[in-house]
């Protein structure tokens, strides 16, 4: 008797978890368990050729006909009749309606201690060339926007580019174009200028102002690996003015310091408050206002992998050290209302032993 089953039901695009343990992307959910030695998926004869031949080693592809499908309490019965178990462990976002279905038919449902795969914190050789291969294509999608912009007209208070105003939407559709064809999938890039860019998470709209700094910031997905990148750089088409220089130096300066302190051993809180005391140093203060936050009030960095956010977290709460192994960002910025924001993002990783290897190439510039 074993003591219990691992499910995860989900579908591999939105489900990191099911992803790394299956190997298997699919639109829709399917179900994987683990019991003893055994790991399988189970899928629908619409997908079962495919995921046959996309597997992880070691995951065995079953029919849901297999097992007595395509009602899934029908089949959950039958993974446990296969098991020889009747209790599963699920994470903390399983279906709360199918797991009062499987109580009901006698199945024991408990929530799985912490995260289901605490292992995908640690990225192998190989998946570190599929986020740099992703961080490639946010760098084409850079590079493309950095060409409309060096080729864009100062047309008054706004640019013009081909005869037409230039907004935010014209320059990231561009961007997500250029993504596209490096084969890699868009994810809500971010174009905000002016004052817009005093929110972090502002997409961006409108008509692009000149001698005002533009926050991008590019997240594409490899539709192939399922893994991500992540690059921000803030720009200026004309002339930045005393303060957007500044605020700009003081950024760039408390992200190459905290890439200098990533190393396993050290902790994220701690990075984190080295970067804001060199942005502190520079002159620039953190707190509320009247109209709201202002300097630096997010998290320097978080990991990067099969989610565009995951652990491990440099945040002034993350006490627990880092270990080698990581893909995390450094992406300080300073936020004003007034003015707008500076954001600068460089994709890093931490082998476990040796200095840490910056996995992105784009060069860092203010004025075009």
């Amino acid at each position: 008797m074993k003591n219990f089953i691992r499910l995860l039901i989900g579908s591999g695009e939105n489900c990191a978890d099911i992803r790394y343990a299956a190997g298997i992307s699919t639109p829709d959910d399917f179900i994987f368990f683990a019991c003893g030695g055994e790991k399988s998926a189970v899928m629908s004869a619409l997908e079962i050729d495919r995921a046959r031949a996309s597997a992880a080693p070691g995951v065995t592809v079953l029919s849901e006909s297999e097992l007595d499908g395509p009602d899934r309490l029908n089949i959950l019965r039958a993974i446990a009749a296969r098991c020889r178990c009747r209790t599963f462990t699920v994470p903390e976002d399983f279906p709360f309606g199918l797991a009062e279905r499987m109580r009901a038919a006698g199945l024991t449902v408990l929530p799985a201690e912490g995260r289901f795969f605490p292992e995908r914190e640690f990225k192998s050789t190989a998946e570190v060339e599929k986020i740099t291969a992703a961080q490639r294509a946010a760098e084409a999608g850079l590079a493309r926007a950095v060409d409309i912009l060096r080729a864009s007209t100062v047309s008054g208070q706004y640019l013009s580019w081909r005869g037409q105003p230039l907004t935010s939407e014209i320059l990231r559709a561009e961007i997500d174009c250029e993504i596209l064809r490096a084969g890699m999938l868009p994810t809500g890039t971010i174009c905000a200028g002016g004052t817009q860019g005093a929110q972090p998470h502002h997409a961006g709209s409108g008509p692009l102002a000149a001698h005002a700094p533009i926050v991008m910031d590019i997240f594409p997905r490899s539709p192939a690996s399922g893994y991500w990148g992540d690059l921000t750089r803030t720009v200026v088409r004309g002339r930045a003015d005393t303060t957007i220089r500044r605020a700009y130096e003081a950024v760039l300066a408390a992200r190459e310091h905290a890439k200098c302190l990533l190393r396993p051993g050290r902790c994220g809180a701690e990075i984190h408050c080295a970067a804001e005391a060199v942005l502190e140093r520079h002159g620039f203060e953190t707190g509320v206002g009247e109209r709201g936050q202002f300097g630096f009030f997010h998290g320097l960095g978080h990991g990067v992998g099969l989610e565009i956010h995951e652990n491990p977290r440099l945040s002034p709460r993350a006490g627990t050290p880092l270990r080698g192994g990581e893909v995390v960002t450094v992406e300080p910025g300073l936020y004003y209302p007034e003015w707008g924001g500076i954001r600068l993002e460089d994709l890093m990783y931490l082998p476990p032993s040796g200095p840490a290897r910056c996995l992105t190439a784009a060069p860092d510039f203010l004025e075009l």
